[in-house]
This record gives structure tokens, C-alpha cells and sequence, in this order.
């Protein structure tokens, strides 16, 4: 009696919406701006140092709530579309935004109110902590586009072979509570000598593209040293961790037996 073999895992990227990501760097300037005015002008009225006549009134309450409001929507939105560019920006561009923002509604309530001292201090603080964010975002950019060339290199030098899914990692449940499910998932191939190798990966599985055990994909490895397990590339690893289609040989190998 014939059987069909299990398909191939799937993934459809996730499209990359740019109206989205500067809605939300939007909403996080404007948002921490006005917060950091309102909170300024609130500070120094209550230290008494602005001007004699000067009472920070609904307008700097106003300020402070929407500001916050809009920050915080900004950076909620900002985290759930941050995983679609993996090579592009992270969470910790966000905090250079509000750092900075921030900085500049101090720095906006402390030269209305004519007052300097410490309160420009702790301006130039915020904005450091904003520098200093979006520089280590900069950086961590820059390591995953050298990790994804690396394995890019790594497909195009290496040897696919047909792979199975041995053990997703992730019960039916696990997605009641979750979008995504964060899990080890175990792989096995088998070399050209027959030997069999499993293969161990962290992996981030979305709920619209589960991996289910027995699916098939395609691994890279050095066939000089299989056990080498930094020269393995996962071909669904490789597709969720960067958000690309799922790499595909040249040439189908056939599939490994379950």
C-alpha cells in the first residue's frame, strides 16, 4: 500500500510594511517628547525653580499622560512588528528613540522655564541613554547580517541532504497562550556513508506556520566533519530566524526515511 511522503515545511515571510514601523517610531518621538515636556515642567514646578508666577497647570499634565500614552503605544506596536526585520533593526532602536525624545522634551520644558543646573543634566543623561541604545542596536544589526552571510556562504558551499523533523518540541497547547512558541526542535539526516546525525536548534515557531514532526527539509553540513555543528545550516531555522523563504537546494536529494 502506498503513503504519501510528509510535505516539506512551509514558510510565507511575513511582508515588510514600512508604513508600520515609522507609524511607530512616530508615535514613540511625539509620544516621549511631549512625556518628557510635561514631566520636566511638573519637576520644576514642583522644586520651585521656574519663574515665581509659573504653576505647572493641566497643560503639563495633559502632556505628560498623552505622551506617555503615545509612547507606549508606539513601542507595543514597535514590538510586534520588530521580528520581521531581523537585519534591519531591533527593540533596542526603540529605546534610542524615547531616550532621545525624551531628552529633547526636557531639554524643550527646561528653556521655557529658564533653568539649567541639574535638569539639563539629567537631559543630556537621557539623551546618552538614547545614543548609546541605538548604537548597540546599530551593532547587533550589523552581527546578524554577518551571521545570515555566513550561512548564506554556508548553503552555497555546503552539502544539502534531505532532513525529518524528529521532534517539533511544542505541544498543541503551547499556542493557547502564545503567537509565538519558543522551543528546541531535533532534526535528522543521514550522511552519504549511511550514518545518521541529529541535528539541535533553537528555534521561534509562529502559530501560522507550526512545525510538525516528520516534515521535511533540507540541511547544509561539511561533509569533511558532519559533526561539526557550526557548519550545519537548518533550512527552517535558517527561514524563521531571518524571515526569508525556506532555502532549497539546487537539486532535490532524496528523502530520508522515517
Amino acid at each position: 500500500m502506498a503513503t504519501s511522503e510528509p510535505p516539506p515545511f512551509t514558510f510565507e515571510p511575513r511582508p515588510l510594511r514600512p508604513f508600520w514601523v515609522i507609524t511607530a517610531q512616530l508615535l514613540m518621538l511625539v509620544g516621549g517628547v511631549a512625556a518628557g515636556y510635561g514631566i520636566g515642567c511638573t519637576i520644576i514646578d514642583g522644586y520651585g525653580d521656574g519663574p515665581a508666577s509659573y504653576i505647572a497647570g493641566d497643560e503639563a499634565g495633559l502632556a505628560t499622560i498623552g505622551g506617555c500614552v503615545g509612547a507606549v503605544l508606539g513601542l507595543v506596536a514597535w514590538s510586534l512588528i520588530v521580528d520581521q526585520y531581523p537585519l534591519q533593526f531591533g527593540m533596542w532602536h526603540a529605546l534610542g528613540t524615547l531616550g532621545l525624545s525624551s531628552a529633547l522634551g526636557q531639554l524643550l520644558a527646561a528653556a521655557e522655564l529658564d533653568v539649567e543646573g541639574w535638569y539639563v543634566v539629567a537631559a543630556g543623561l537621557s539623551a546618552a541613554v538614547g545614543v548609546a541604545a541605538l548604537l548597540l542596536g546599530g551593532a547587533l544589526v550589523v552581527r546578524r547580517r554577518r551571521r545570515f552571510a555566513h550561512e548564506v556562504a554556508m548553503i552555497a558551499g555546503g552539502v544539502p541532504v534531505d532532513a525529518i523533523v524528529v521532534e517539533p518540541g511544542w505541544e498543541p497547547d503551547d499556542f493557547g497562550e502564545a503567537s509565538n512558541v519558543i522551543t528546541t526542535t531535533t532534526f535528522r539526516f543521514v550522511g552519504p556513508d549511511g550514518t545518521s546525525y541529529l541535528v539541535r536548534r533553537r528555534v521561534t515557531i509562529p502559530s501560522r506556520a507550526p512545525i510538525e514532526k516528520d516534515q521535511h527539509t533540507t540541511v547544509w553540513y561539511d561533509p569533511e566533519n558532519p559533526l561539526d555543528d557550526k557548519a550545519i545550516v537548518v533550512g527552517i531555522q535558517h527561514a524563521l530566524r531571518w524571515n526569508v523563504p525556506v532555502p532549497v537546494p539546487a537539486t532535490a536529494a532524496p528523502p530520508v526515511g522515517s
